[in-house]
């Protein structure tokens, strides 16, 4: 598949692929800016709607404990029960998204994601609000797997790198902005957070006339989809791009948002609220690096900047771990932040770069389930070793493992 870019500011506003049954996209459609198209904005506000999923309810938690009268073990299924799904189900939501079209799931996805999340302020079991977070998270992980496959289909060259970047940024925004925005919430009532993700249904509907829908060749059915895009796609270099995203992910989940938060308890004794603001320090880094993501890619190959990411993430990471004042704590977040930025939407724009259009939902579906393994795992894996030999220790060892890691990479990237 050979992606032809007409023009560095196109965006095909009817992405009327021609010459796709010979291997070659081509878009046509001049716009002045890809701010103009009604399908990068409903993208962008589909990421800002998923990200919702745990970032809004987290710091609800402990509310939504005493509202119920429940453990703190049970009221973290609420999170559990939205991630797990999304690891099992999300890689046949991208075979269906290649037979049948990208709006026409992405769509229901969103209308699926708000009817299901918006529902539990009129539930009172328990049990159905955990069946209606199942319901959510299968949704929300469709989604997820549909915005940057759409932008992959509808966006090539260096916009396509930017809009990326630009959509890891509107990421990092809500990452740093929900938490603070569900925990005001809570404090007016346990499910007030859950009325926002009816917000999920109004992008759905807009979605309906303002989403483009590739024209991709979708004859391809059942193992020989499989076959062709097991032959279509370089397998190593996508295996090596997904074993990069479950370590970004396991770092992001088990460092950042769980280690971390224990040492700020542990050594300064924060409050929640001043530990919530920390770790929403790494999303400022983020949001303005990835934002720069496609002039990166001009001057540092996708292949040494992955790499180069983790190296920045163990600088910040054994600089926690060594840091004796919140200054150097503070300054340590943001230098994680930028290893983030440097690792995460790159590997979006590695794999949209490798991947044929026909095969996309289904490659980037599957990165979507790693995504949500590494979120799953990494948890329990820096609680059990900060358990085990202290947090402190822990943070400094994943650091140095994550450095060395990312100068071998870089290393052979030179030399290989």
């Amino acid at each position: 598949m050979r992606i032809v870019e007409a023009d560095r500011s196109v965006v095909d506003r009817g992405v009327r692929s021609r010459g796709l049954m010979s291997g070659e996209t081509v878009h046509s459609t001049r716009f002045e800016s890809p701010w103009r198209s009604p399908s990068v904005l409903v993208i962008f506000a589909s990421t800002l709607i998923t990200v919702m999923g745990v970032s809004l309810i987290s710091p609800a938690l402990p509310a939504i404990q005493a509202a119920w009268g429940i453990t703190a073990a049970d009221a973290s299924l609420l999170v559990s029960a939205y991630t797990l799904p999304g690891v099992v189900f999300t890689p046949f939501v991208g075979l269906l998204a290649d037979r049948v079209g990208r709006k026409w799931l992405l769509v229901p996805a969103l209308l699926g994601f708000g009817i299901a999340g918006g529902a539990i302020v009129l539930i009172d079991s328990f049990r159905a609000i955990l069946g209606l977070r199942v319901l959510q998270g299968v949704a929300g992980s469709a989604v997820t797997s549909l915005t940057v496959t759409l932008i992959g289909d509808l966006f090539s060259g260096e916009l396509r790198n930017t809009l990326i970047g630009l959509n890891a940024a509107i990421l990092a925004i809500g990452a740093a902005g929900y938490p603070l925005l569900g925990g005001v919430l809570a404090t007016i009532s346990s499910a007030a957070p859950f009325a926002c993700f009816a917000l999920g249904i109004v992008v759905g509907l807009v979605g309906i006339g303002a989403l483009d829908e590739p024209t991709l060749d979708r004859r391809r059915t059942g193992l020989g989809y499989v076959v062709d895009a097991v032959k279509a796609v370089p397998g190593r270099k996508v295996l090596s791009l997904y074993v990069a995203i479950f370590g970004i992910f396991v770092i992001l989940y088990g460092a950042q948002l769980t280690a971390v938060p224990f040492v700020l308890d542990d050594r300064y004794g924060f409050s929640s609220g001043i530990i919530g603001l920390l770790l929403a320090l790494p999303a400022v880094t983020m949001g303005l690096t990835s934002s720069q993501t496609g002039r990166l890619l001009r001057h540092v190959s996708s292949a040494q900047l992955i790499p180069l990411g983790f190296v920045v993430y163990g600088l910040g990471l054994a600089a926690i771990a060594l840091a004796n004042s919140v200054v150097a704590i503070a300054g340590a977040l943001f230098l994680f932040g930028i290893g983030q930025a440097f690792a995460e939407p790159v590997t979006d724009t590695a794999l949209n770069a490798v991947t044929p259009d026909e095969f996309r939902g289904g490659i980037m579906s599957l990165r979507t389930s790693i995504i949500r393994a590494g979120t799953t795992v990494g948890p329990p894996v820096f609680v059990g070793l900060g358990t085990a030999v202290g947090y402190t220790e822990t943070l400094l060892g994943a650091g140095i493992v994550a450095f060395c890691l990312g100068i071998v990479a870089v290393t052979a990237t030179r030399w290989g």
